[in-house]
């Protein structure tokens, strides 16, 4: 057997989906693309926390940063189709590189305050709502084999969770040794190489039914009809709200508890990135299916144990495994979800759908930040992990005792 066999025996055994020449493609920008942003986002968190030393502004940034997503993302999604997915993709990414541009020109100037990276944040989170479907779109419209669907999407997850990883890291290390002006430098390059990468794909370009005036309307439609997406948006809208918000927390327990706020934010960011894709390999891995129906319905519950374990410990070593717990969790509830919903929907909601998620997920986390954001300066950083906890396993035990009402009534009748 020769060594191009052998390698294409072992892509169809453990990652499938790594067969498809234009998913590697874009895999390959999506990873120092996502790796650039992650590295942005924490300088722009700890620039904006070592300027204002105050929780509250550190969770408005988060949630202009990620805010949109709520309500821009189900909208844009709802008019992205195959057939113009590439051309959006590409309209943002020139619209983020302007963005970090700026960026890069304001702190060159020394002119770079709260209220600037504030308005930069709104900008960004924007076009941050609308590639997300769009690049999505984009890379399971591009597949050949449409079996591979639940490959793709985890694929992309952890490739995600890559930069995740390192991006945080890299941050940690470029902001106190060469300045924040380096991050935007990082993140500018990542756009351009995801940018050739997008530009080399052949996207469908076949014509479809135009049904963007009723692609939202008929994406809800589904997520009602579908006892999948009925109960486990809803608990993924808890999880982001009350778990995916642990990230304003992060530099406040890193300086609070273990004073060092650049070291240790990069510490436990990486941590909870190593768990994502932990969780994200083996999602994509040719026992993911498998994996996912058998363990989706545990992994809110290791997010809730995670911030119970982050509200009591005061050590190092405890609170490592947990941010690693943490990530795991996240990571698998969302791919799960994800994956499930897009390998089952019909073709012409599934730009709705994506935004549909990431509404229930990334549109939540805003208002989480906001919430932690309040809630640690009243109580502190520990007790906020607590009061997390606590109100998460509230919300999934009231989702899960609604649905199974829900199924007994419907099969009642």
């Amino acid at each position: 057997m020769s060594t191009a066999d052998k390698r294409a025996g072992f892509h169809a055994r453990v990652f499938p989906a790594l067969a498809e020449p234009a998913l590697r493609r874009y895999l390959g920008g999506q990873v120092a693309s996502v790796l650039g942003s992650w590295t942005q986002n924490v300088t722009l968190n700890l620039l904006v926390y070592h300027l204002s030393g105050s929780a509250a502004i550190l969770a408005l940034l988060n949630f202009l940063l990620y805010g949109p997503q709520l309500i821009v993302a189900p909208l844009a999604g709802s008019r992205i189709r195959s057939t113009n997915a590439k051309r959006v993709t590409l309209c943002v990414l020139t619209s983020s590189l302007l963005l970090t541009s700026s960026l890069f020109t304001l702190s060159i100037l020394g002119v770079l305050g709260v209220q600037l990276i504030l308005a930069h944040a709104l900008a960004i989170g924007i076009c941050s709502a609308v590639e997300t479907p769009a690049r999505q779109v984009l890379l399971l419209t591009s597949l050949r084999d449409i079996r591979l669907t639940s490959n793709a999407v985890a694929m992309n997850t952890m490739v995600y969770n890559v930069g995740r990883r390192v991006g945080p890291t890299i941050a940690g290390f470029v902001y106190p040794t060469l300045g924040p002006t380096t991050s935007f430098v990082i993140y500018a390059v990542a756009l351009c190489f995801m940018a050739t990468c997008v530009r080399s794909i052949n996207a469908a370009s076949e014509a479809r039914p135009s049904r963007s005036d009723s692609g939202l309307r008929d994406a809800v439609g589904y997520v009602m009809s579908d006892g999948f997406s009925a109960r486990y948006l809803p608990i993924l809208a808890c999880i982001g709200l009350f778990a995916g918000s642990y990230q304003t927390l992060v530099p406040l327990l890193a300086d609070h508890a273990f004073h060092d706020a650049a070291r240790f934010t990069g510490v436990f960011f990486a941590c909870a990135g190593a768990g994502s894709l932990c969780a994200a390999i083996l999602l994509s891995s040719a026992f993911g299916p498998r994996a996912s129906v058998r363990f989706i319905a545990w992994a809110p519950w290791t997010a809730v144990l995670a911030l119970a374990v982050l509200a009591g410990t005061t050590r190092i070593f405890a609170s490592v495994p947990a941010f690693y717990a943490l990530g795991f969790s996240l990571t698998f509830a969302a791919t799960s979800t994800n994956a499930t919903i897009q390998r089952q929907c019909p073709e012409h909601v599934r730009g709705g759908l994506v935004g549909m998620y990431g509404k229930a997920y990334n549109g939540t986390m805003p208002f989480g930040y906001l919430l932690v954001g309040t809630a640690s300066e009243a109580l502190g950083v520990r007790d906020t992990f607590g009061a997390m906890a606590f109100v998460l396993a509230a919300g999934i035990l009231s989702i899960t005792a609604l649905h199974q009402f829900r199924k007994q009534r419907s099969g009642a009748q």
